[in-house]
């Protein structure tokens, strides 16, 4: 079977079971596809994880982190400055390796920033929210593990 078949294949499986199961469970399956599209931007395999989730879970802190001193600062209002400054943060944070990979950067900010000033008191839903995105690039690993176990076997 061709690669690029048996990824899609796997790929389209578990991202179903994803959709269904994710709600039951309480992971949002949507923030997921954000780590599981980064992961294969990233080049997949090892590499993939190892770029995704620390910029990604440094993002979502820094956003965390943003959304925090606003509020407590006492002006919720200028939570657009927070937030760019977090997203300034992670870009210069990318001259070190771990945090290199600038798209997981900035989507980890996007992730806890949607749910503005007051999203950062809900912290289970935030880190839920970390969870899934940290399993969706998991599940890119582990659909191109399979896959190409699926790809060798029938080719």
């Amino acid at each position: 079977m061709d690669m690029v078949l048996a990824l899609a294949l796997v790929v389209g499986v578990l991202v179903s079971v994803w959709v269904k199961v994710g709600p039951m469970v309480g992971v949002y399956w949507f923030i997921g596809a954000f780590g599981l599209a980064l992961f294969f931007a990233a080049g997949g395999k090892m590499s993939g994880l190892r770029k995704v989730i620390p910029a990604g879970v440094a993002g979502m802190v820094l956003a965390a982190m943003a959304e925090l001193f606003s509020m407590l600062g006492g002006h919720p209002e200028l939570e657009w400055v927070a937030l760019g400054v977090a997203t300034f943060i992670v870009i210069i944070a990318s001259k070190w390796s771990l945090l290199s990979y600038i798209p997981a950067g900035i989507c980890g900010v996007s992730v806890v920033g949607a749910g503005g000033v007051m999203g950062i008191m809900d912290l289970a839903t935030n880190t839920k929210l970390g969870i899934a995105f940290v399993l969706g690039a998991v599940v890119g690993y582990i659909a191109e593990m399979i896959a190409g176990m699926v790809g060798k076997k029938t080719a």
